[in-house]
């Protein structure tokens, strides 16, 4: 039983004295200092390298601009808010995304009505006399199909 005892006592030493002698290597790796330095490309992409940190500190260089030209004849400028019929056209021609979205569902509504009213299914409800119109856009509703003949 004391042997038992003998090596569990034992055991916790060593296992403390592991922890301790871990606990001091962490120190001293702690104690270095943080003269450790990342270079590569890799570095340089993430913005941790002394290079990539440098170069943002640094201000950009820009060219010299020219100053303000004003026109020779002052007196030919158009009245400020004038160009608004100028700018109405521009906006006119932009590619909206809402405004397409819009006018394919207007003429989605116009093909359906046309099938169902049969304007695009004349020859079929002219050869056929019980002809029921279908539209690929959905049903026909019993009302127009009731207007339509």
């Amino acid at each position: 039983m004391t042997i038992i005892t003998k090596s569990i006592s034992s055991h916790r030493w060593c296992r403390l004295a592991a922890s301790a002698a871990l606990v001091v290597a962490m120190a001293s790796l702690g104690a270095c200092g943080t003269d450790t330095e990342l270079n590569g490309k890799v570095f340089d992409l993430m913005g941790v390298s002394s290079a990539a940190q440098a170069a943002a500190k640094s201000e950009p260089k820009l060219a010299a601009r020219s100053g303000l030209v004003v026109p020779p004849d002052v007196s030919r400028l158009p009245e400020p808010g004038s160009g608004s019929d100028q700018a109405t056209a521009a906006l006119a021609t932009v590619d909206d995304p809402d405004r397409r979205r819009v006018m394919a569902a207007a003429e989605r509504e116009r093909l359906h009505k046309a099938h169902c009213s049969g304007e695009l299914a004349w020859k079929e409800k002219a050869q056929d006399r019980d002809y029921v119109p279908k539209s690929p856009y959905g049903p026909c509703g019993s009302l127009g199909a009731v207007v339509n003949q």
